[in-house]
């Protein structure tokens, strides 16, 4: 009895040790553009364009579903004489492949993130800037393409549109690419 309960140890043990070398963690870094289209509540009802840089690491647990943890941050943009505004969050997706061969795979994204909001206000207070922060908390959908060079690099261009809507802001729409990197 002892012997088979400690083979039964033994083979899960085995298959836990198998099971997890098919998970593969992966580091990307992106660059690209983002548009935010602020609301018609504030009277602006424009939109602004700027850079931004995203660094992420992931998990994929086979070849069809992996998670996401990404930071990002955006360059500064002009807003109609009132500041500069940029902004940066963190966020998790879940990701879902569809492997369109050998080294193409389609995928789509979809979680949620906390974004920070910076306005820095033109006029100064005593020599002191002056910032208007706005926290927010976002949905947001991607749909991208990623070729796998080899079992280690990969490129990937994804669109992701990210679901605000509060008094301020509407939407944040971003274009990147980026490469990844699978341990």
């Amino acid at each position: 009895m002892k012997k088979t309960l400690l083979l039964s140890g033994v083979a899960c043990l085995l298959s836990t040790q198998a099971n997890a070398e098919t998970i593969k963690p992966y580091l990307g870094f992106d660059l690209g553009v983002t548009k935010i289209e602020y609301s018609n509540k504030t009277g602006s009802g424009h939109t602004d364009t700027m850079a931004v840089a995203d660094i992420n690491f992931g998990l994929k647990f086979n070849q069809y579903f992996g998670v996401e943890l990404s930071s990002q941050a955006s360059s500064e943009s002009d807003v109609e004489s009132m500041g500069d505004l940029s902004y940066s969050s963190i966020g998790i997706d879940a990701v879902g492949y569809i492997p369109l061969n050998t080294k193409l795979e389609l995928f789509a994204m979809a979680g949620v993130g906390y974004y920070d909001f910076d306005l820095k206000i033109n006029r100064k207070v005593y020599d002191l800037e002056v910032h208007a922060i706005k926290h927010e908390t976002a949905f947001r959908g991607g749909l991208g393409l990623q070729y796998n060079i080899n079992e280690k690099w990969a490129l990937r261009g994804m669109a992701r549109y990210h679901y605000i809507d509060n008094d301020f802001f509407d939407y944040i729409g971003e274009a990147v690419l980026g490469v990844r990197y699978t341990f």
